[in-house]
């Protein structure tokens, strides 16, 4: 998707205007983005990070708004434990006397992304689209994806009774060959004073090994599922 630097401008600097009308140029915290700790547990997740920024964004030469954000990243430990036990069995049926490494980025995450603007001003559709061509982007170029690709898309009713559309995408492979592909989504919605982005990503597939005599199914993931899984959690932040 296109979206010049102009155009953003323009769209900040309406915003601006309407700062100005509404007499308040404050921006507030970008409240965190948070998973429900019970689903949280119940699932087999935890909390990893949870990062805080503001930037200014010129409108005119004299003239910046500040926006904030706050980014909070969720692990699948229940998931890196079961792959665990899988590369284990592998290795004790192949008499294998070395471990096998597998790829940290093999691993599944959920990524929210919250966003503030002055006076509660809410992002126009435009630059949300943006920000999640952008997120996708992000995984791909962190996460050994070459390419990806839409599938479809569904509807995710929110704790506080609301529907998002959420974009399920699917990976065309990866740089090792091993067979194993990646599914992610993302989706945006808004609440009174900010525009929130949530992504998140899984293996899935089989990581298969095919080196010599060693021939065979490392570990395999039902990526489907996983998702269901994840947006089940997603629905809970409020």
């Amino acid at each position: 998707m296109t979206f010049g630097v102009k155009k953003i401008t323009f769209v900040l600097s309406l915003l601006f205007l309407i700062c100005l009308i509404s007499g308040c140029l404050e921006t507030p915290r970008a409240q965190p983005a948070t998973i429900d700790e019970n689903a949280l547990e119940e699932y087999g997740w935890s909390l990893i990070s949870t990062e805080e920024n503001s930037f200014e964004q010129a409108i005119t030469e004299s003239t910046s708004i500040v926006l904030n954000s706050t980014t909070v990243k969720y692990n699948n430990d229940r998931m890196t434990s079961e792959i665990n036990e899988q590369v284990t069995e592998f290795r004790q049926n192949n008499n294998l006397p070395v471990s096998l490494e597998v790829p940290e980025s093999l691993s599944a995450r959920i990524i929210t992304y919250r966003l503030s603007l002055p006076s509660g001003a809410k992002l126009p559709t435009e630059i949300i689209s943006k920000i999640m061509d952008n997120k996708v982007s992000e995984i791909e170029s962190s996460n050994d994806i070459q390419s990806t690709q839409e599938t479809n898309t569904r509807k995710l009713t929110m704790a506080d009774g609301t529907e998002t559309v959420v974009k399920i995408f699917t990976s065309a492979g990866n740089s090792t060959n091993t067979g194993m592909k990646m599914m992610g989504f993302v989706t945006a919605f808004e609440s009174e004073d900010s525009s929130t982005v949530v992504m998140g990503f899984v293996p899935d597939g089989e990581y298969r090994i095919e080196n010599g005599i060693i021939n065979g199914t490392l570990f395999s993931i039902d990526g489907d599922s996983k998702i269901d899984e994840m947006l089940e959690l997603v629905s809970t932040i409020e």
